[in-house]
């Protein structure tokens, strides 16, 4: 590689060859800058990550289409009557004691009839717009709900990548599969943390997982706990679930789907001390 430095970007999206990303993870191992960049890359990737996967639900507009045309509209209020057609008020009857004139009748202000009609369209509408806003809140409630979920743990899987590869302890270590594919375990017994990474783990086959394990004691006859499962035919990047402070060592081996409690001795991959 030409000039390791500026491979720092093409590492995170997976873009070396298996033999760059050799080289690099362990230029990484002793290059605090590159480590420091890789988790600034990292960071960014999860962001812009969100753009491609934050797609709302094909049937969304269909189902709020379909929900306001079953809202029920108010019906139009009654139309006052003309001032033409209203009663004339009626005089109190004359006292016999003492003749007094009848008040003024006040004359009713003008209705305008054309702004009645427009602010009886207004509320309709209103109230249709109303009524089709929380239709579409609650349809996308869900979508967004499940946004929030997929970027905090994008965030959370940064984080936990980000303190494993600042600890001061962190080591890579590259190693080769059977098929010749490049792949990395980076360990840290301080963090009692470890992660696997590959740029395009083969595919298992039908009915299996690749499976890791987690080895302890003596590695002449250790004790091996099952670990995580992975799939095959994509990048993959894992973190161990046991307990790597006291591990000896790791393995990865090739199981039935779901994963077994003891590896397959005729499909173990490799066993790397850490």
């Amino acid at each position: 590689m030409s000039e390791i430095h500026g491979a720092t970007g093409s590492y995170v999206l997976n873009a070396l060859d298996p033999s760059e990303v050799d080289e690099f993870e362990a230029h990484l191992a002793v290059c605090p800058t590159c480590s420091r960049e890789v988790v600034e890359f990292c960071e960014t990737a999860a962001e812009l990550s969100l753009l491609a996967t934050a797609a709302p639900p094909p049937a969304l507009k269909s189902s709020i289409m379909s929900a306001i045309g079953g809202v029920r509209v108010l019906p139009p209020l009654p139309e006052p009557a003309p001032l033409s057609s209203r009663p004339d008020p009626v005089e109190p009857p004359a006292r016999r004691a003492v003749v007094e004139e009848p008040a003024p009748v006040q004359e009713l202000a003008p209705v305008d009839e054309l702004a009645l009609r427009r602010q009886r369209k207004m509320t309709r509408v209103l109230s249709l717009a109303v009524a089709a806003a929380m239709v579409l809140a609650l349809s996308l409630g869900g979508w967004v709900v499940d946004l929030v979920q997929q970027r905090d743990a994008q965030v959370a899987s940064v984080s936990a990548e980000t303190q494993l590869l600042s600890a001061p302890d962190a080591k890579t270590y590259p190693f080769t599969l059977k098929d010749g594919t490049q792949v990395s375990v980076v360990a840290s017994k301080s963090q009692n943390k470890a992660m696997f990474a590959s740029g395009d783990l083969p595919d298992p086959g039908a009915g299996r997982d690749w499976q890791l394990w987690t080895l302890y004691g003596d590695l002449d006859q250790p004790t091996i706990k099952p670990d995580q499962t992975l799939d095959g035919g994509t990048s993959v990047r894992k973190f161990f679930s046991g307990d790597i402070a006291s591990a000896g060592a790791v393995a990865i081996s090739i199981e039935r789907q779901g994963g077994a409690d003891e590896p397959d001795k005729a499909t173990i991959q490799k066993v790397q001390p850490l």
